[in-house]
């Protein structure tokens, strides 16, 4: 392999393999800010050898294949770590805003309210035949009556937006699917002659990680080039084949909501029981959060409507038999979404009841009654306590998870971060290596360029020698 010609494929090889250098590293140094990017490096191989009587000559060097940076366990780790942290974050928010509808402590808020209310039956009590203390009664059980309708209706409102959310969250989900499905198609046929093909390894990549942060979903290679995305046990895309995720209400749970994989018509419709990410969260903040939520100030207001209709209804107006304080009529009477001064009371304040006796005007033992409720153990839901101590349960309650809730989102985040730092190092572009690479490959084509330019030299002294 001592010709010219022999000496000019080599230096041909050459400049051809720096060539393909540079491009690679202007690539890497071009995509250095491109979400999902992975950093690539070309891999060489020497030229097959020539064997002649007196030795072993090579042939130069070739491109062997591009080799796209990346970790597959550390890919799995972050993937596991983001979808936790997702999860607790999405947690935490619906958390954190059932807190900023509590809107405590304040001087505005609920616990406010009702030590005002039992404080103006206390004053009715030291002045009995008051139509000023009956009107501040009657103002503030509207007020507290009216606090309970605004959380109940701000609850209702986040129930709503909370559907919403689960809409855009299995919209987007399904989407993602489908993408995945067709750039596996498109990666299989791209492979088949055994090549890797970066940058579609790496738009699929980044579609996953996405479905990981949404619905703790994992990727399986295939041995053909494509993956297996996995949802709570089940498949969701294998190769370029894809299912489609739906809501769903649970059989004889209406007012919850679950997720189903929808099949491909032959079978019935397979409930997915295990649902990460942020679905995950926002499932449980739709079916369980908001609805406790709920179900602890519906508590609440029926401990308040029963046990004061119960003692007000003892009492006397004049000669006339107090009715109720609040409203019993309808189905949510008993709630915090209606409960409401009862239609006589809201109308004349006159008709609230002071007295437990008839035509007794300075009686006041209905009133003192109704004023010590602020420390009496009632029935609230399934708890014996008082109607103060119920509330500031429910608000201590909701700060404890909040923070619960935000202290495993740090922590999940923080190692979700970790793991990213540690990806990066694997997958990310430095700036400053592509610089030295782009140098290195700079010097390898000039030096091959020069080596043309000696096998020519040696030609001319040769041609010369032959005149």
């Amino acid at each position: 392999m001592s010709t010219f010609g022999g000496i000019l494929g080599i230096a041909r090889s050459g400049l051809m393999a720096s060539q393909q250098g540079v491009t690679i590293a202007s690539n890497n140094i071009t995509n250095a800010q491109t979400p999902g990017y992975s950093r690539q490096r070309v891999l060489f191989r020497t030229g097959e050898p020539v064997q002649l009587p007196f030795g072993s000559f090579g042939t130069g060097v070739f491109t062997q294949d591009v080799q796209r940076m990346r970790n597959v366990l550390l890919d799995d780790t972050w993937r596991r770590d983001t979808a936790a942290a997702s999860r607790n974050e999405t947690s935490r928010d619906a958390l954190q805003t059932i807190e900023r509808i509590w809107g405590e402590p304040s001087e505005t808020g609920l616990a406010a309210g009702l030590e005002q209310f039992w404080n103006a039956w206390s004053d009715l009590a030291a002045a009995p035949t008051s139509g000023a203390a009956r009107a501040v009664v009657r103002q503030r059980g509207q007020q507290v009556g009216q606090q309970l309708n605004t959380f109940a209706t701000r609850l209702d409102e986040m129930a709503t937006q909370q559907r919403a959310r689960l809409t855009e969250t299995v919209s987007r989900v399904n989407a993602l699917a489908r993408e995945v499905g067709a750039i596996n198609a498109r990666i299989v046929a791209a492979e088949a002659g055994g090549t890797e093909s970066p940058e579609l390894r790496d738009q699929r990549d980044l579609k996953v990680d996405e479905l990981a942060s949404l619905v703790g979903a994992t990727a399986i290679d295939a041995p053909d080039g494509s993956i297996n995305v996995q949802l709570g046990g089940d498949t969701l895309v294998d190769g370029a084949e894809v299912k489609q995720i739906e809501l769903r209400a649970p059989n004889g749970f209406p007012d919850r909501m679950g997720v189903a994989l929808v099949g491909d018509g032959i079978g019935p419709v397979e409930t997915l029981a295990v649902i990460g990410g942020r679905l995950g969260a926002q499932l449980d903040d739709f079916n369980d959060t908001i609805p406790d939520a709920m179900a602890s100030i519906d508590a609440i207001a029926a401990a308040l409507v029963t046990e004061v209709n119960a003692i007000h209804r003892t009492g006397f107006v004049g000669a006339t038999a107090a009715g109720d304080f609040f409203d019993t009529t309808g189905p949510t009477a008993l709630t915090a979404r209606g409960i409401r001064l009862d239609a006589a009371i809201a109308s004349n304040a006159g008709n609230i009841a002071a007295a437990d006796a008839a035509n007794e005007a300075g009686n006041n033992a209905v009133a003192i009654r109704l004023g010590q409720l602020r420390s009496t153990a009632v029935s609230v839901g399934v708890t014996t306590q008082s109607i103060g101590a119920a509330w500031r349960g429910t608000v201590t309650g909701t700060a404890i998870a909040a923070n619960s809730a935000d202290a495993a989102a740090t922590a999940a985040r923080t190692l979700a971060d970790q793991t990213d730092a540690r990806r990066e190092s694997v997958k990310g572009v430095s700036i400053d290596e592509e610089m030295v690479n782009l140098m290195k490959f700079q010097q390898s084509y000039a030096a091959a360029a020069r080596l043309i330019g000696v096998v020519d030299e040696m030609s001319q002294t040769l041609i010369n020698l032959g005149r």
